[in-house]
């Protein structure tokens, strides 16, 4: 009886932190969102003043000006907006985790219950790629919130390279072109590598109790 007891408590137990984890992956869900949209919508706002003052000047030294002031505050929100967007992920896995060890717990409490289940009720990161029939390639992360917003600054660090040589140094269109495409790369590259070292921590920091059968 005491026995029954128990596991009735541990199952409203779990099935509170169940809702509880649910709740949070909602939260981070909507945070990266919401950090996406602004910083969208503040690329839109910057490239219709952009276009206004490019309108207005003739592309003229102006515009050179303004642009290299505006650039890399659009730069720095993508940045920050980038990072934070990457640390939202991390809390989303490692809340989806939990739940997957609750899923795992009901399991094994009753088989019978697995065929019934979505979602996978494995720990490791395959299993929870598995709960959604996602594989896991490198292009993957450039599917994500941080990936979209990744892009788009290394657009905005490009653009501001390009600028940058030519009101500097006066060079063929196809020299501040080049520069523009570096930069471009090298923003994109970095922000990559900062992603892969933040899971990469991540994952090495979790413990996976129930991982997926080979």
């Amino acid at each position: 009886m005491n026995g029954d007891k128990q596991d009735e408590q541990e199952a409203q137990f779990l099935t509170t932190e169940h809702f509880v984890l649910q709740t949070a992956r909602t939260g981070t869900i909507q945070e990266a969102i919401g950090r996406a949209n602004l910083f969208v919508a503040s690329v839109s706002s910057a490239a219709v003043a952009l276009g206004f003052v490019a309108q207005v000047t003739q592309m003229g030294e102006a515009f050179l000006v303004f642009a290299l002031i505006i650039l890399p505050s659009l730069y720095f929100i993508g940045i920050v907006s980038f990072v934070r967007s990457v640390q939202v992920a991390i809390e989303d896995m490692v809340n989806a985790r939990g739940m997957a060890r609750i899923r795992h717990y009901f399991v094994e409490r009753s088989p019978g219950v697995r065929s019934y289940l979505m979602h996978s009720p494995h720990d490791d990161y395959r299993g929870t790629l598995s709960s959604f029939g996602l594989r896991l390639t490198g292009f993957q992360s450039f599917m994500t919130t941080a990936g979209m917003v990744n892009v788009i600054s290394g657009v905005i660090a490009g653009v501001f390279v390009g600028l940058a040589i030519k009101a500097a140094i006066s060079l063929p269109p196809w020299a501040f072109t080049l520069g523009g495409i570096i930069g471009f790369f090298g923003s994109v590259s970095i922000c990559r590598q900062y992603q892969v070292r933040a899971w990469t921590g991540a994952e090495q920091n979790l413990v996976v109790l129930f991982p997926s059968e080979e």
